[in-house]
């Protein structure tokens, strides 16, 4: 399926370049990428058009990568951009669910509370618990290694003040109480570790579950290297919270 390719502007004056891929469902999956990759890199491409044969899907780009202006803060405002796309998708959509990589993760969890209307479920993978514990991680050898491997069309940033205030997950996911959450984390994960999901999962309320992928790497990599097991947690968690189908 070929998406159609949207874009909207946040409250701030980002211009936000999302895709729809669009099958005239109810509901909605969308799809939030971390740090350093958008919503046309090769592995986000193949997520996006897997999910897209059972779902409606929307991938969007953060300010500072692809196709979206301005400059990344590192979680710190790009919570807009993800506001901007849920209001643009709740006036064709009754429901979605919000699927957030690592930092993407993080922006998830500190925004979907303002959408409790439109959003009926969170995936947060390799989700920072709180970006103070993880700011240094992304220059450590392991994780250029893993930056490095993955090279390729669409990835980037144009990155901005890494200093700003942010909000914790960890405390934003504990005030989420009756969302159902999924939180996927890999135990190998060199960036953000695999304590950060465990806390977020302690935090959360239920319906909760988590998955510790064993031997797993960070964020997309986790669907990089197992689409079929990536995608088996996906449709057995939607099973538990929409047992009905979206």
């Amino acid at each position: 399926m070929t998406p159609s390719v949207h874009a909207v502007t946040t409250h701030d004056g980002i211009r936000v370049a999302f895709d729809q891929y669009a099958g005239g469902r109810s509901h909605v999956v969308v799809v939030c990428h971390g740090f350093f990759q958008s919503r046309t890199t090769r592995v986000f491409r193949q997520l996006t058009a897997a999910l897209a044969e059972q779902h409606d899907v929307i991938s969007l780009d953060f300010r500072g990568h692809g196709g979206s202006s301005g400059w990344f803060t590192f979680s710190a405002r790009e919570g807009a951009e993800l506001d901007a796309v849920l209001a643009w998708g709740g006036q064709r959509y009754a429901s979605c669910t919000v699927m957030g990589f690592s930092l993407g993760g993080a922006v998830a969890i500190n925004t979907v509370g303002r959408h409790r209307d439109v959003v009926k479920g969170l995936i947060a993978v390799s989700a920072p618990a709180a970006f103070e514990d993880i700011e240094f991680q992304f220059w450590t050898l392991a994780a250029i290694r893993t930056g490095l491997e993955s090279l390729g069309p669409g990835m980037g940033c144009r990155p901005g003040n890494p200093l700003l205030p942010k909000q914790r997950p960890v405390e934003s996911i504990a005030t989420l109480g009756g969302l159902p959450v999924l939180i996927i984390h890999g135990a190998a994960d060199t960036i953000v570790g695999v304590e950060h999901g465990r806390r977020l999962f302690a935090a959360a309320h239920e319906p909760k579950r988590l998955h510790v992928v064993q031997a797993g790497g960070h964020a997309e990599i986790l669907f990089r290297d197992d689409p079929e097991g990536f995608l088996g947690l996906v449709r057995h968690w939607e099973q538990e919270v929409f047992p009905v189908g979206g």
